[in-house]
């Protein structure tokens, strides 16, 4: 039970990253292209990413630490870059 809830709190707070970035995309004008290349993820890992954001089941690749570390970098270059030419973040 303890590890069933442990993996939930993963899986939502890793979709929480990810809608972030999204979010973060959206305001700086990306494409999905784009926020994918930023995340440095292939055209089949976008859509396995982008099915778990929408419930689906957690994705192989990247393993999910690498994923959070790619998520958190690229929201932080967004976020200063949205900052600096002064898009509400």
């Amino acid at each position: 039970m303890l590890q069933s809830m442990t993996w939930f709190a993963t899986d939502n707070l890793t979709r929480s990253q990810f809608q972030v970035f999204s979010q973060l995309g959206e305001q700086m004008q990306l494409s999905e292209d784009d926020q994918r290349r930023v995340l440095l993820l292939s055209e089949q890992e976008w859509s396995d990413w982008s099915d778990f954001l929408q419930d689906g089941p957690l994705p192989a690749q990247p393993q999910l630490p690498v994923m959070l570390q790619r998520l958190g970098s690229a929201s932080h270059r967004l976020a200063v870059m949205a900052d600096s030419i002064g898009i509400a973040a």
